[in-house]
């Protein structure tokens, strides 16, 4: 008898294993396609790496420098927080003192764009086009410039999770 409860007790560790690690793939692969169906929606609404690398010319410059953003939306009654993964770059008139300047105030720049994801709604920003987002963040982010002002901002990668 000890020996068969040895036996079924290594059959139900082998089930539970294969149980656990179906969940496991199963979770993996739901969240690849959350992710390809965001993707796809956000090619749709804002600039590809493309589109970001014919805009640059001889006179204008981007500073990349801001790297890859990860802001949680506003809850509201209908939906929960979302995840807002964005990396925005940012088009200036070539000039050095100007550079520095974005470069000084990276930290700040980082903070308007959190702070305007952060206040508002999945849902708020989906009903928004790249024109009036582009415009708020613009208007927020050269309120702190002095030199210059930015004279455009893109987002190669803007997803909502």
């Amino acid at each position: 008898m000890n020996r068969l409860n040895k036996i079924l007790t290594r059959i139900l560790v082998f089930l539970a294993a294969i149980v656990f690690l179906t969940g496991i793939i199963f979770s993996i692969f739901r969240q690849k396609n959350k992710t390809k169906n965001a993707l796809q929606d956000s090619e749709k609404i804002f600039l590809n790496q493309a589109e970001f690398k014919s805009f640059s010319s001889q006179k204008n410059k981007a500073f990349t420098k801001i790297g890859k953003l990860r802001a949680t939306t506003k809850s509201s009654k209908n939906e929960k927080t979302k995840i807002v993964l964005i990396t925005p770059y940012i088009e200036y008139i070539d000039d050095q003192t100007f550079y520095e300047e974005l470069d000084r105030n990276l930290k700040k720049m980082r903070e308007i764009i959190l702070n305007y994801f952060s206040e508002q709604t999945a849902e708020e920003l989906a009903k928004k086009n790249e024109e009036k987002i582009n415009s708020e963040l613009l208007e927020k982010l050269n309120s702190i410039l002095v030199l210059q002002k930015i004279q455009k901002l893109y987002f190669t990668d803007f997803l909502i999770l």
